[in-house]
């Protein structure tokens, strides 16, 4: 690739319509490459790799679909190191296994996803009880063993042509900034270009001695379930005031393969997944000291699975997963300590292998975006909006509602206020409330829990109307309306009319086109 890509063009659209969506048991499959590339000095490298991957969907419910995304990325040498191959000896075997991972993602109607860990034997329980975590943050220094690219955010419903801005998933990294683009047909289909630019500090303004990145990604999205239908991701690095770039990681796919799959075929490929999921899970603990715990325990387990794929349909492609197991275990019983999450791996990596939980945001961090029923955080920028997150029937559900409908009565036409009922079903959440004849909505928060990793209850979070939160606490007391009600008078004061305010865009200069030069 060129130096001459500086950022993706940013042009106004309105927002797609609705998705039809999927349905169980379709499968999806994307195929690209995955290239890298390094120019420093004394380090100077290209490595490039075939990428597939496969989505099928689980299950699908009124507001989210369950799919298994398996992973595989293949080395492939460029013409040099194949001819120095041929001279050394050194050229590698063609069944060189793949760079495999399997992961369950839940996808929310907002297009939201968070990684689940589903717990226990075969066959794996997937409902609104599974524990989900956040998804994996992307390195920005090499290519991801993992790809979910395929499941862009939705556009607000209230955004029009305006960018919009999501939280990372990793809190050292500063906000992705999202538009739409516009329309372009893929293969017949209709679809929706969005672009989104997410970069450090130092990109604009380099500092002498400094690296500073910039990630820009071009996802063309169906109308017709809100999938990708191509993906291209370019990552880049440079050095200090160098104009040059240091390093970049590249990603394109597409997709070149959609199917139903019924009946056999899909017992086959969930029992595939399953099967995979659960061994991996239940040794991880034990990989990364494989030789403390000696043979026997791995042995055992790799006797079982050697025994199931014996048995097992050769032509399912999740087959691929418990393969990887099997790899995984036969290591780990020679004594090989496996890190986990290992991109060169060519091993399964999943659940506590990759997924880490939703970190509580802090004050002066941009807000996770999350969906509750009606309410989407992100189409009230502009606003205030207080969150309370409670457990129905716990000992402080009372305050805390009390709290959240006070506020609610004396400030609803300036601020949202949205109390989310998490552990428990909403019908008990309403029951509180209507005990003690209190008229704040309530709204289920299962989506917000995992997106904000809460842990205890009552928590409560002041959100400004750039989205970023303001202040937080944690508990409940006699004084806990008053100091949210001081926090919130203070967003809600005349600002300077240079105070920043609205939809964050990005500050990379945008050029024309949508990918980057050849």
């Amino acid at each position: 690739m060129t130096n001459g890509w500086v950022a993706l063009a940013l042009l106004g659209c309105a927002a797609p319509p609705e998705p039809v969506g999927l349905h169980k048991g379709d499968e999806l499959t994307f195929t690209g490459t995955v290239e890298e590339a390094v120019e420093r000095p004394g380090l100077r490298f290209r490595r490039s790799q075939k990428l597939e991957v496969r989505m099928l969907v689980l299950q699908t419910q009124e507001t989210w679909f369950d799919a298994a995304v398996l992973t595989l990325v293949r080395r492939q040498d460029d013409p040099v190191t194949g001819a120095v191959g041929t001279i050394t000896g050194t050229m590698p075997e063609a069944n060189t296994p793949p760079a495999t991972r399997l992961d369950l993602v839940r996808i929310h109607a907002d297009g939201s996803a968070h990684h689940l860990v589903p717990e226990g034997p075969p066959p794996l329980v997937l409902d609104a009880r599974t524990p989900a975590r956040a998804l994996p943050p992307i390195p920005l220094d090499t290519f991801a063993p993992f790809e979910f690219g395929m499941f862009p955010p939705r556009p607000p419903r209230t955004g029009g042509d305006q960018p919009w801005t999501i939280a990372s998933v990793d809190p050292q990294r500063p906000a992705e900034t999202w538009q739409v683009q516009t329309t372009d047909a893929f293969k017949g289909e209709r679809c929706i270009i969005l672009i989104m630019n997410q970069q450090h500090p130092n990109w604009t303004q380099p500092v002498g001695g400094q690296s500073a990145w910039h990630r820009a990604d071009a996802v063309w999205v169906s109308t017709r379930d809100g999938t990708a239908r191509k993906v291209h991701r370019v990552i880049r690095h440079r050095d200090g005031h160098a104009t040059e770039l240091a390093a970049w990681v590249e990603v394109k796919y597409e997709l070149t393969g959609r199917t139903r799959v019924i009946g056999r075929d899909f017992e086959t490929y969930r029992r595939d997944i399953d099967i995979a999921l659960s061994i991996a899970a239940e040794m991880a603990p034990f990989f990364s000291a494989a030789r403390k715990h000696g043979p026997t325990l791995f042995k055992t387990r790799l006797e079982k699975v050697e025994a199931y794929l014996k048995e097992a349909d050769v032509a399912s492609p999740y087959r691929d997963a418990v393969q990887a197991v099997r790899r995984q275990l036969e290591a780990a019983a020679n004594g090989e300590s496996i890190a986990k999450g290992g991109a060169y791996s060519s091993l399964v990596t999943t659940g506590s292998g990759g997924a880490q939980r939703s970190l509580w945001p802090e004050v002066g961090y941009l807000a996770p975006d999350f969906t509750a029923g009606p309410f989407r955080l992100v189409e009230h920028r502009g606003r205030p909006v207080v969150v309370v997150f409670f457990k129905p029937g716990s000992e402080t559900t009372d305050l805390a509602l009390a709290i959240a409908d006070a506020i609610h009565s004396k400030y609803a036409r300036a601020a949202a206020v949205v109390p989310l009922a998490i552990w428990g079903p909403v019908a008990d959440a309403e029951k509180d409330r209507d005990r003690r004849q209190l008229r704040v909505p309530i709204f289920e928060g299962t989506q917000a829990e995992t997106a904000f990793g809460v842990e205890s209850v009552p928590r409560f979070v002041l959100i400004d109307a750039r989205g970023v939160v303001k202040w937080s606490f944690c508990g409940v007391g006699a004084e806990t309306g008053y100091f949210l009600r001081e926090q919130l008078e203070r967003l809600l004061s005349p600002a300077s009319p240079n105070a920043a305010t609205g939809t964050t865009r990005t500050s990379a200069p945008a050029t024309p086109g949508l990918m980057p030069p050849r």
